[in-house]
C-alpha cells in the first residue's frame, strides 16, 4: 500500500510517454490508431520489466547531513537569538505580505508595480537567507531523502483518490471545449483515423486550425481505447479514463506534498485537497482544471505532471537518481502528448530550476535537468512550427494578453483568497523542507514574479506569437500544494504558539475556502449519485434521436446546445456550428462564419431577417433543420423557408425536424 502512490504515478508517466512516442512515430507511418494502441498494449509488459530491472540497480548511500525535516527558520532557533531571526526574516516575510496585499486588493497600475517589486524583493531576500550547504549546494554532503509514505498515510491518500475518482463521474459541469476534445475521440473511435485537418465544420476539407495540431496524442488515445474495447468514446472518456486521471492527479499531489512538506504531510495534503475542491468555480480558474475538466490534456498537465516534475527534480538533485532523471525525460514526452502548452511551460519550469542550480554552481546538473525536461517539448514545438506554422492554441493570436491582475486572479484569486495564494507562493521558500525544495520553490516563485513585471509577458508574446496562452505561465507553480504548506507553518522558538497554530491554521484556511471560495460543483452541477456524461440527459437523448432519423444529405441546423452535443455523440451527423469560438481560425467576418452565426441565432429563436436565413441555408448547404417545439417563431417560418417536416419528438426534449425542400417564397433570390 505504501508503494502504490509511487508505482501508480510513475507507471502512468512511463505508459503514456510510450504511447506518445508511438503516436509521434506513427505520424510518418500512418497506421490506424487501433493498431498503434494494440502495439502499445504489447509493449507495456516489456516496459514494466525494464523498469523493474532499472529500479533494482538504483542505489543510493545515505550520508550524514542536515536534518531534512526542519525548515531554515527552525534550524537557527536553537543557536540564534530572536533579534537575529527578526533581522534575517523580517524583510522577506514583510515584503511577501505587502506583495500579496497589493496584488489581491489593488486596482491601479501602481499597485501592481508595487506587488511585482515587493514579490521580487521577498523572493530574492529569502533566497539570500537560505543555507548554502548540504542539499542546496551539491550532492556530496546532501542527505539522501527517500519518499517514505507510511501504510497509514497510504490508506488515507488512496481513499481520497478513490473518492475523487467516483466524485468526478458525478460532476456534470459542462465545458464548451468538450465539443473539440470529446469530439476528436469520437471521430477516432468511429473512423479509426486521426483527423489532422478540420473535423468539426467539414470532413477534412478545411485546415485543422490552431486548436488541432498533430502533437497531442491524448484524445487519439481515448478514441483508440474506445474502438478496441467496443465502447462509445464519450463513455470511455467519462467512465473509464476520468476516474483513472482523478486518482493520478490526487496521488501526484500527495507525492509532491510528501516530498516537500517540512512536517505533517497529511495535514498539508488535506488542506490542499480542500483548496482544490472549494476554490474552483469560475471558468478558467486554476482548480477548475481539476476534476471538472480533467479529461482535457492541459488539466492533467497542470495538476498531475507539473507536481511530478518537481518531485523528479527534487529526487535527482538530492539523490543523484538516474531513475528520476529518466522519469523527468519521459514526463516531458508525456506532457507534449497531453497538451502543447507543455512546449511553453516545461522549458520555463526547467529554466526556473536551472537558475537555482547555476546560482549554486551546479552547472552540470542545470544542463542535465534542463535537457531532460525541455529537449523533447522544444524540438516538438519547433518541428510543428516549421511544418505547420503553429502550435495548438498557443500559436493563435485571436486573443490579446490578459491583464496581469486577471492572470493573478485565474491562478491565485483576489481578495482574502488572493492574499492566501500570494503568501503561499512568496513564503514557500521559508516554509518548505530545507535544501532542494526551498531552492526549487524560490526559483519557481522568482521566475513567475519576474514575468509578471508589467511589459515582460507582452514582450514575450509579441516576440514568440504565443500571446493567447501566456496567462498560463503561473501554472508552473504547484499552487494547491503550496497553499497546503501554509497549514504546517511553525514559528521558531515559540512552542506554545506552535501548538495552537497546529490546530488553528488548517481550520482557518479550510474555513476561508468554504466561506469565500466557490466549490467546483457549483449550484446544481452534481447529479444525485449517478455517473453521467458531461451533458444534460435530455440533450444527450435528443442527439441520439437525431442520429437515428433518416436525414437528407447536407449539414444539420439545430439549437446551439444540440449542435455542441452532437459531435460528442457521433461524427455521422455534421452540424452547422459546433462552437462559435472555432470560427476564429477561418475568419470571423468571412461569409463562411457570418452565415453560420446567423443560422445559429435563427435556430436558437432569436429575431433574424428571414430572407438572409434562406440564403445562408443555401450557401452552407443545410439539409436538415431541427427546432425545439417551443421555438414558435422559427417553426412558423418553416413553410416560407421551404422546410418540410419529417420527424417530431414529444417532451422532454420536444423537437420537430424538417427536410430542406424546394425553395420557398423567401428563397426566390436563389
Amino acid at each position: 500500500m505504501a508503494a502504490v502512490p509511487v508505482v501508480f504515478t510513475d507507471a502512468a508517466v512511463v505508459g503514456f510517454a510510450i504511447w506518445t512516442l508511438l503516436y509521434h512515430l506513427n505520424l510518418g507511418l500512418d497506421l490506424r490508431p487501433s493498431v498503434v494502441f494494440l502495439i502499445w498494449v504489447a509493449l507495456l509488459p516489456v516496459a514494466a520489466y525494464v523498469a523493474w530491472r532499472f529500479r533494482g540497480r538504483e542505489t543510493a548511500v545515505p550520508r550524514a547531513g542536515d536534518d531534512a525535516s526542519t525548515t531554515p527558520a527552525e534550524a537557527p532557533a536553537a543557536v540564534v537569538d530572536r533579534a537575529t531571526l527578526l533581522r534575517r526574516y523580517a524583510l522577506p516575510v514583510g515584503a511577501a505580505v505587502g506583495a500579496a496585499m497589493f496584488a489581491a486588493f489593488g486596482t491601479g497600475s501602481l499597485s501592481w508595480w508595487l506587488a511585482a517589486a515587493l514579490g521580487l524583493v521577498s523572493v530574492i531576500s529569502v533566497w539570500l537567507t537560505l543555507p548554502s550547504r548540504g542539499a542546496a549546494t551539491g550532492a556530496a554532503t546532501a542527505p539522501v531523502v527517500r519518499e517514505k509514505t507510511t501504510p497509514a498515510q497510504a490508506y488515507v491518500v488512496i481513499a481520497v483518490a478513490l473518492a475523487a475518482a467516483y466524485f468526478a463521474t458525478l460532476i456534470r459541469r459542462v465545458s464548451l471545449d468538450d465539443v473539440f476534445y470529446v469530439g476528436k475521440s469520437v471521430w477516432v473511435a468511429e473512423r479509426d483515423n486521426i483527423p489532422f485537418r478540420d473535423f468539426l465544420f467539414t470532413e477534412g476539407v478545411l485546415p485543422g486550425g490552431s486548436a488541432n495540431p498533430p502533437l497531442p496524442s491524448f484524445e487519439v488515445f481515448i478514441g483508440a481505447l474506445a474502438r478496441v474495447v467496443h465502447v462509445h468514446a464519450a463513455s470511455a472518456t467519462w467512465y473509464l479514463v476520468l476516474p483513472v486521471l482523478a486518482v493520478f492527479a490526487i496521488l501526484a499531489l500527495w507525492r509532491l506534498v510528501q516530498r516537500w512538506a517540512p512536517r505533517r504531510p497529511l495535514v498539508a495534503f488535506g488542506v490542499a485537497v480542500a483548496y482544490i475542491l472549494l476554490v474552483a468555480y469560475y471558468a478558467d480558474a486554476l482548480n477548475t482544471y481539476h476534476l471538472p475538466r480533467l479529461t482535457q490534456g492541459k488539466s492533467v498537465f497542470v495538476h498531475a505532471l507539473i507536481p511530478l516534475a518537481w518531485v523528479y527534480l527534487t529526487d535527482y538533485l538530492e539523490n543523484r537518481s538516474r531513475r528520476a532523471l529518466v522519469l523527468l525525460t519521459l514526463l516531458s514526452v508525456a506532457s507534449v502528448g497531453y497538451t502543447t502548452t507543455a512546449v511553453i511551460l516545461l522549458p520555463l519550469l526547467a529554466a526556473a530550476a536551472g537558475v537555482v542550480l547555476l546560482a549554486t554552481r551546479r552547472v552540470r546538473d542545470a544542463v542535465l535537468c534542463f535537457a531532460a525536461a525541455s529537449l523533447y517539448p522544444l524540438l516538438s514545438g519547433v518541428l510543428v512550427q516549421v511544418l505547420r506554422g503553429g502550435v495548438e492554441e498557443a500559436a493563435a493570436t485571436y486573443a490579446p494578453l490578459l491583464p496581469l491582475r486577471t492572470i493573478y486572479e485565474l491562478t491565485l484569486w483576489l481578495g482574502i483568497l488572493g492574499v492566501i495564494g500570494g503568501l503561499a507562493v512568496w513564503w514557500s521558500p521559508l516554509v518548505l523542507r530545507r535544501g532542494v525544495p526551498q531552492q526549487l520553490a524560490a526559483g519557481a516563485a522568482l521566475a513567475v514574479t519576474a514575468l509578471m513585471v508589467p511589459g515582460l509577458l507582452k514582450f514575450g508574446g509579441d516576440l514568440s506569437g504565443l500571446t493567447a496562452v501566456l496567462w498560463r505561465v503561473p501554472w508552473i507553480l504547484p499552487v494547491p500544494a503550496l497553499v497546503g504548506f501554509l497549514a504546517v507553518i511553525r514559528l521558531p522558538g515559540l512552542a506554545r504558539v506552535n501548538r495552537v497554530l497546529a490546530v488553528a491554521l488548517p481550520a482557518v484556511l479550510v474555513f476561508a475556502f468554504f466561506t469565500l471560495g466557490k466549490p467546483m460543483w457549483g449550484d446544481d452541477s452534481v447529479q444525485s449519485m449517478k455517473p453521467s456524461w458531461r451533458m444534460l440527459e435530455t440533450r444527450k437523448n435528443v442527439s441520439f434521436w437525431i442520429e437515428r432519423q433518416d436525414r437528407p444529405e447536407g449539414l444539420l441546423l439545430a439549437p446551439s446546445t444540440v449542435m455542441r452535443a452532437l459531435p460528442q455523440v457521433t461524427t455521422k451527423v455534421r452540424v452547422v456550428l459546433p462552437r462559435d469560438l472555432y470560427l476564429t481560425d477561418y475568419g470571423p467576418q468571412t461569409q463562411f462564419s457570418l452565415d453560420r452565426l446567423l443560422l445559429a441565432r435563427f435556430a436558437d429563436g432569436e429575431s433574424v431577417y428571414l430572407p438572409e436565413v434562406a440564403n445562408a441555408m443555401h450557401r452552407v448547404q443545410v439539409g436538415t433543420v431541427c427546432l425545439w417545439r417551443t421555438n414558435k417563431a422559427a417553426n412558423d417560418a418553416a413553410p416560407a423557408l421551404g422546410l418540410v417536416e419529417f420527424a417530431s419528438r414529444k417532451s422532454p426534449g420536444g423537437m420537430i425536424c424538417y427536410r430542406v425542400g424546394p425553395p420557398g417564397p423567401l428563397a426566390s433570390g436563389f
